[in-house]
């Protein structure tokens, strides 16, 4: 089922109840290790909460949870080593080819057939990885300083968002934060290129082209706005520490306005925002479209976020296998990251996405960027969906040489 028509549905529409596991309980048992992104679930006592869930479904089980806050960074590492436990996430920049090296087939398990996304992580018929859930990339905005600066409706054209990023920073707002500092948010913009395309297969489409950051091509799009929000005085200030931890208090109590990152986002800036003792800042966070250009014609990416897979090196694959079910289909687990769920059978519960799908926006699928495509990106030494690379041409001296050297490569990369 298309995650759109799922979204849509979802307004008004009850929870459905799930489903038995696939597994017998007493076929399981022992003890596993899972490695995940997700410390803040340590902090709040969630992953307490859901593995204690798990060892009383399955008596005999135990599941060390180990938060890796540098996952694309360390997690590499620590699979060339061979040890790296049962259950991990399917990283992201790793060759669909290289899956059965790292990874075992899961074709077993019944939440294939509930599953969204299940086609991207799939190779030679073998599914390797379900997703936690699934993002729509947009404007999360705060209600609340908007209101400050006098404005009464989120823009819906480009030329009425910059006007919106004046107005606010008139009031000591901060605009549009994209935490430059921290580089990795800026991958936004390589995502936002399949929206200035209006195709979620652009990025193959790119391996034709000889110049795709020229100002007429999609890449090159997208990183003209983010440039043009930058020079336009939209953005915080540093453009050099990373300033995440603090831009998501800022967010979440209304001293920046907005930022352009999906729905996983939103949580992040309540708590943050809860954390200085606002109590409201769920009821103050809204989200709406990008507004990409002065048509009005909103649009929304759809991308799957992290997926688990089960370790090739993993002892106790069984367990394995249980825990990634249990966890995707018994826990609200997707719910409190504030994703679309993974399992069709659960509906989002985030009232921002029921917002952002309300401006009934063109909803565009991200589709999975090949081998040769990350091999390009690789051999033209672009950092892709890192940000790095995307910050460096921001800040350039020279902007239009520094396109031209990008372009260079790139066409040196793609050369047959």
């Amino acid at each position: 089922m298309k995650l759109a028509l799922k979204l849509a549905s979802a307004v008004a529409a009850t929870a459905v109840s799930m489903t038995a596991l696939s597994a017998s309980a007493q076929d399981i048992g022992g003890k596993i290790t899972f490695y995940t992104h997700f410390g803040n679930f340590v902090d709040n006592g969630k992953w307490d909460e859901w593995t204690d869930a798990f060892e009383t479904a399955y008596p005999g089980t135990e599941v060390e949870v180990i938060p890796v806050a540098g996952y694309r960074r360390d997690m590499p590492t620590r699979m060339a080593s061979g040890d790296y436990g049962d259950v991990l996430n399917v990283l992201d920049n790793l060759p669909p080819e290289d899956y059965a090296t790292f990874y075992l087939p899961l074709n077993d398990m019944a939440i294939a057939e509930t599953h969204s996304f299940v086609e991207r992580y799939t190779v030679d018929g073998n599914i390797y990885g379900y997703i936690y859930g699934a993002n729509a990339e947009g404007v999360v905005y705060n209600k609340d300083a908007f209101e400050r600066a006098g404005i009464t409706a989120v823009p819906t054209t480009r030329t009425e968002l910059f006007a919106t990023c004046a107005a606010l920073s008139e009031v000591g707002i901060v605009p549009f934060q994209i935490n430059m500092g921290a580089a990795w948010p800026m991958q936004q913009w390589d995502k936002a290129a399949l929206m200035f395309a209006g195709n979620g297969a652009y990025y193959e489409e790119a391996l034709s082209s000889e110049t795709p950051y020229n100002a007429d091509e999609p890449f090159g799009q997208s990183i003209r706005f983010v440039k043009d929000l930058f020079d336009a005085g939209c953005t915080e200030r540093d453009y050099t520490a990373n300033n995440w931890d603090q831009s998501k208090a800022l967010l979440g109590v209304g001293e920046a306005g907005m930022w352009f990152l999906a729905n996983w986002s939103v949580p992040q800036a309540i708590t943050a925002g809860q954390s200085l003792g606002v109590d409201n800042v769920s009821e103050s966070l809204g989200m709406f479209p990008l507004p990409l250009d002065d048509s009005g014609t909103p649009s929304v990416l759809l991308n799957p976020d992290w997926a688990l897979g089960v370790s090739a090196n993993s002892e106790n694959p069984a367990t394995a296998k249980a825990w990634i079910e249990f966890l995707l289909t018994q826990t609200d687990v997707a719910n409190e990251a504030g994703f679309i769920p993974g399992d069709s059978r659960i509906e989002p519960s985030l009232p921002q996405l029921v917002e952002l799908f309300g401006y009934d926006p063109v909803v565009i699928e991200a589709g999975t960027p090949s081998s040769a495509f990350k091999q390009a990106m690789a051999d033209a030494r672009l950092d892709f969906m890192s940000g790095t690379y995307i910050r460096d041409l921001v800040l350039a001296e020279d902007f239009d040489a520094a396109i031209a050297d990008i372009n260079g490569r790139w066409a040196r990369a793609t050369a047959n």
